[in-house]
């Protein structure tokens, strides 16, 4: 379903825009960054990796747990995002055709055809969310991080529009939300007991976590990549 974004969304990215092309070093700057998830995956995967390390150091187990409800929660922030961008879609600011000539020329074009929501906003909302219940002044700092260094950053670029975000950050709190209190206590504590006391498949079972970690931390790029090579050889 195609729809467009509210006025005040254009009006928004319109004045956004505005500072553009003032300084071309910054422009390419912020764009690098988004590009190789400086700003965004690689602090909330390190900090959702420290965690987990320390936890297993001091034998933190409701650490532990925790941090395995994080990781399933950004798995359902991702799926509720795919089902929201079938739902609703519209192009990114930098290629709708009142707002495309906003963009300086050296600003990369935005590949994807739905900017419908923030995906990245959704996953790092549910880490944000997680993380304040491990350690509240370190939550606020990510959640800060989701506005300023997640949102703004894409917006300013012309990748998304701020409604983009601010329903990623719904979809994000939704996630952890549904994950912690309905499967936390029923299923992510026995499966990690589980582990815990399985030798054999604990190697396993830390690999898969690290995987996770640090498939966030480049943006789900691989994941991507399996996607788009699974379509092709069965298209």
């Amino acid at each position: 379903m195609l729809l467009a974004p509210s006025r005040l969304d254009f009006w928004f990215v319109t004045h956004l825009a505005q500072f553009l092309d003032r300084s071309a070093f910054c422009d390419r700057a912020v764009q690098s960054a988004i590009a190789h998830n400086v700003l965004g995956g690689l602090a909330y995967a390190v900090t959702l990796f420290v965690f987990w390390t320390e936890g297993a150091i001091r034998e933190e187990v409701e650490t532990r747990q925790r941090i395995l409800t994080i990781l399933v929660a950004t798995g359902l922030a991702i799926l509720l995002a795919i089902i929201a961008g079938r739902l609703i879609s519209w192009p990114p600011p930098a290629r709708q055709p009142a707002l495309e000539g906003l963009y300086a020329s050296y600003i990369e074009p935005n590949p994807n055809t739905n900017c419908f929501p923030s995906q990245s906003t959704a996953v790092y909302s549910a880490v944000a969310a997680g993380i304040y219940s491990l350690h509240k002044r370190l939550g606020w700092i990510l959640w800060i991080g989701v506005v300023v260094l997640v949102g703004l950053p894409r917006i300013y670029v012309g990748g998304h529009f701020p409604t983009d975000v601010l329903v990623g950050l719904a979809l994000g709190i939704a996630a952890y939300t549904v994950v912690r209190h309905l499967f936390e206590t029923r299923y992510i504590i026995r499966m990690e007991r589980f582990f815990r006391h399985r030798t054999r498949v604990r190697v396993v079972y830390e690999v898969l976590v690290f995987c996770w970690i640090l498939e966030m931390a480049v943006g789900f790029r691989e994941m991507l990549w399996v996607k788009n090579c699974i379509r092709y050889l069965t298209g």
